[in-house]
This record gives C-alpha cells, structure tokens and sequence, in this order.
C-alpha cells in the first residue's frame, strides 16, 4: 500500500506554498470582478477559472511532492525537453492568438501555454548537463552544449513573440551555469552578447522600441512612463501602510488594465497596504534562501542543481514581475508566481514547488 511520510518534509515550505496560492486566489478575485462583469456579465469569470487551476496545481503539486522523486527527472531529462520543445513549437502553427501574440495551444475548453513548461523542461536539463559534465563548464569548450540546450528551445518562444521568457530562462540558466563554477569573465562576455541581442530584438519591434523609450524618459520625467506604469505607481502610492481594505481598489476600476494578472501587485499594494506588499515580497525571499540553503544538502549533484534552478525560475520571475510593477523595469508580460491568474502559469508554479517540497527531505538532514 503507498504510504506517504509527511515527517520528512518541510512543513513550513508546504504551509507557506499553499497560503500564497489561496491567497492569490483571494487576490484574483478580488482585482478581476468588476473587469469580469463589464466584459462577461459575470463577476466570477476569472476567479472560476482561478479555482479549476488551482485544483488542477494542488493535484500537480501532489504528484511532483510526494509520488515523483527527483530522479525520475534525471532518467527522463532528454524526453521532458524534447517534448516542451515540440510544443513549443507546435505553437508556431497551431497556437491561438492573444493580444498580439501566438503563445497558447487551444483544447476547446481550456488553453495551455507551453513556454511555461520549457521553463522547468531547461532547468532540468540544464541540471542533467553540469550533473554529467560539471568539470567541463569552466572552459569555454563546455558552453556550447548548454548554450545550444537554451537556443534550440528559446528559439521558437521568441518567435511567438515572446521576449520576456527567453530573458527570464537564459538568465536562469547562466546563474546555474556560474554557481556550477562558469568563470565570471565569461559571464560578462554572455552579458554583453545577451544585451545586445535584446537591443536588436527590441529595435526590429516598434511597440517595444516605444516600451523602452518610455521606460528611459521615465528616468527624468515619471509623466513620460507608459499608461499602465504610472497607474500601477498609483494604486501603490494611494495604498498607504495599512490599505484601503480588501475588495476596495479604485484602480480595478477599469484603470489599471491586467490589474489581475501582470498588475495584481500594484491592487495588493493599493488594497493591502505597504505591509500586505512587504508580505508578498518576504514570501519569495523566504523562497529565495530557503532553496540555496536546500540546494547545499542535497544527495548529488542534479539534485543540487535542480533545486537551484527551480527556486531561479521561481524567484527571477517574482523579481521581474515586481520590477515592472514599480517601473524599475521596462514593461514586460510575466505573471506574479502562484498570485497572478493564468492557468499554465499557476499550476507548473505548484508543480515546481512540489518538486522543490519533495527536494526538502533532503534539506532536513
């Protein structure tokens, strides 16, 4: 009969998970409602949505926990990323368009977005590569298989179009890459080919060249900065320490658009005040540390590596999404982890942190 030791993992890890993924629902609900009855007539469109997903994560967070242990990754490293590559790349062709970009693959009653498994697909193998090759990444020589593993799957995100992933997933990478021992001259080097590689993407797409000159003149002037960030700088300024209270965001009005998904941050700010911001924050630094101190306990390499990239993905994304909100970066679509609602986002979010409870039995050595 299986049985399951919950002793030998880590409770708090687990407690703190699932208290940001309903309060994310919470939130969802609470930003989307007034959007959702002026387009649909039906206030609950988003939050409904919210709570089939989030259903459809615990159920994924279970599995990757407590059934699947971390190496069935390692076993099956070159099939999970052969297969996120193919559909990825099926999108190219039979993706439905959103917004502007072709990044879902339609099943009738719901859509998946398989950029959000690349992220975890990469990290995978890119744990797999310095697990079998770990003295290899110092030379130059020992870059070009990862190099080639992120292009060949970034690729056809990039394509869809899709700058913010690629950034957020070769960023990933190299830091796995440096913590691996990758010589620092070296990450410079990628820096700078990296930052111009993002120039020219930027540059060959006038709403992004428009996105970033925005972005710089807000430097001297915050009136010059893009719709959405000066609406998100309000909602966040007019929230005070303590809030205007739950359910009672003005900028939800139809101000602030995406205010449940790229923006929800800026409504906890205005709803929940400084501290329910600050509380948001200490979650994923909380994450942050939690996974290196993890990562320095764990039986092999892979598994040190896997538990790294993970918490990367979970926190550089965090990072992002915040930024933007507060104009520190230029405007970039990337979902809040476990908070914004999305339904490919928030389930491999709760599939990664089941990864990440199930590495933690480890961690409690």
């Amino acid at each position: 009969m299986f049985k399951i030791d919950f002793r030998k993992y880590d409770h708090t890890l687990i407690v703190l998970i699932c208290l940001c993924v309903v309060f994310g629902t919470i939130m969802v609900f609470s930003s989307s409602f007034i959007a959702a009855y002026i387009r649909w007539s039906n206030p609950y469109k988003f939050f409904l949505k919210q709570i089939l997903w989030l259903a459809v994560g615990f159920v994924a967070m279970f599995i990757t926990a407590f059934v699947i242990n971390y190496k069935f990754y390692k076993k099956h490293a070159k099939i999970i990323y052969l297969v996120s590559w193919i559909l990825v790349a099926a999108v190219l062709f039979i993706g439905v368009s959103r917004l502007g970009a072709k990044r879902w693959i339609s099943f009738g009653f719901f859509s998946l977005q398989p950029s959000e498994f690349a992220k975890i697909a990469i990290v995978i193998m890119i744990s797999d590569f310095i697990s079998r090759k770990k003295d290899m990444v110092e030379r130059v020589k020992g870059l070009i298989a990862p190099i080639a593993i992120i292009f060949f799957i970034l690729l056809p995100v990039a394509l869809e179009p899709d700058l913010g992933s690629p950034i957020l997933v070769a960023t990933v990478c190299f830091a796995m890459l440096f913590c691996a021992g990758l010589q620092i001259k070296i990450v410079l080097f990628c820096l700078v080919a990296g930052g111009l590689l993002i120039a020219e993407e930027i540059i060959r797409k006038p709403y992004r060249l428009a996105r970033f000159n925005d972005y710089l003149a807000s430097f001297i002037n915050i009136d010059a900065a893009s719709y959405q960030v000066k609406q998100s700088l309000h909602a966040l300024g007019s929230g005070g320490f303590f809030g205007r209270g739950l359910g009672k965001s003005e900028m939800k009005l139809m101000y602030l658009p995406e205010a449940h998904t790229d923006f929800i941050f800026p409504i906890i700010g205005e709803e929940l005040g400084f501290w329910g911001a600050c509380a948001v924050i200490a979650f994923f630094i909380y994450i942050f540390f939690k996974g290196i101190k993890m990562s320095e306990r764990m039986p092999d390499v892979f598994a040190e590596y896997l538990c790294l990239g993970i918490t990367f993905v979970i926190v550089f994304q965090a990072i992002i999404n915040l930024s933007v909100a507060t104009g520190v970066f230029p405007a970039k679509g990337l979902p809040l982890p476990f908070i914004s609602f999305g339904g490919t986002s928030l389930a491999i979010s709760m599939s990664a942190a089941g990864i990440l409870i199930n590495l933690s039995q480890y961690g409690k050595r």
